[in-house]
């Protein structure tokens, strides 16, 4: 194999730690959460039990935000920034 550009060998070292790191902190994040629904959860629902409060999965609380919008007309309307076609017609002559 050819001797490889310094550059190309440096780019490719910092590509493979930034893959490994990606990894570490993909396989972290698995192993501190859990599924929601869980698979106990499932098992209860298909035996027909209701299964209203659901076990943490370790998320955080959930937000809901509203947002209410009021709409205000003006008093009388925009005027029109374009020529209209209501000109008078052309005297001739």
């Amino acid at each position: 194999m050819a001797d490889t550009n310094p550059a190309v060998k440096e780019q490719l070292a910092k590509d493979a730690e930034a893959r490994k790191k990606s990894m570490e902190e993909a396989v972290k994040r698995m192993e501190q959460s859990k599924p929601t629904p869980t698979q106990e959860e499932n098992d209860r629902a298909r035996l027909g039990e209701d299964v209203v409060q659901k076990a943490d999965d370790g998320s955080g609380p959930e937000v809901h935000f509203v947002v209410q919008r009021q709409i205000v007309g003006e008093d009388k309307p925009a005027q029109a920034s374009y020529a209209t076609r209501q000109l008078p017609p052309k005297k001739e002559g």
